[in-house]
């Protein structure tokens, strides 16, 4: 068990623990990403960077794209141009400002994407089957919440 301030809350030992079961859950999303993506080329950050991409629906500038994957500016603008060096990304012009170019999935980042997609939902449809939909949907909202209050609090 571990030890909590006599000071804490029930709900600030329970968020403590949760914070505990994320890193967990993180390290091991990341130990099973580099396995997934075996033989595809893709490193985590690329994979999470394509994935982001996709789910956005837009263009975004890196530091917009650096702010929803909680990373900084410097080293997602890094990683944007080591993935458009090959080919995956690329940067085009951004109408609102000239300074901040917008990336771009390629058709070689969406496949490459696709073809990480494709080993991914087995993977999740397996750890998922002994869950509601419900109760990971709740989840979600929950971290969501969290995270944009512990955000705010910056």
């Amino acid at each position: 068990m571990p030890f909590y301030h006599h000071q804490k809350t029930p709900a600030s030992n329970a968020l403590t623990d949760l914070i505990r079961a994320v890193i967990r859950m993180n390290a091991t999303v990341q130990k099973t990403g580099t396995h997934l993506t075996r033989g595809l080329g893709l490193t985590n950050a690329r994979w999470q960077t394509l994935s982001e991409l996709v789910a956005l629906e837009k263009r975004v500038t890196v530091s917009e794209l650096a702010r929803h994957l909680g990373l900084t500016r410097q080293a997602v603008q890094r990683l944007a141009d080591d993935m458009a060096s090959d080919g995956l990304v690329e940067f085009i012009e951004n109408p609102g400002d000239a300074r901040a170019m917008h990336l771009l999935l390629t058709e070689a980042g969406r496949a490459m994407y696709h073809a990480a997609l494709e080993r991914e939902w087995q993977w999740t449809n397996a750890i998922a089957a002994d869950f509601d939909a419900e109760q990971i949907t709740h989840a979600v909202a929950l971290l969501e919440d969290m995270t944009q209050k512990m955000q705010a609090e910056d």
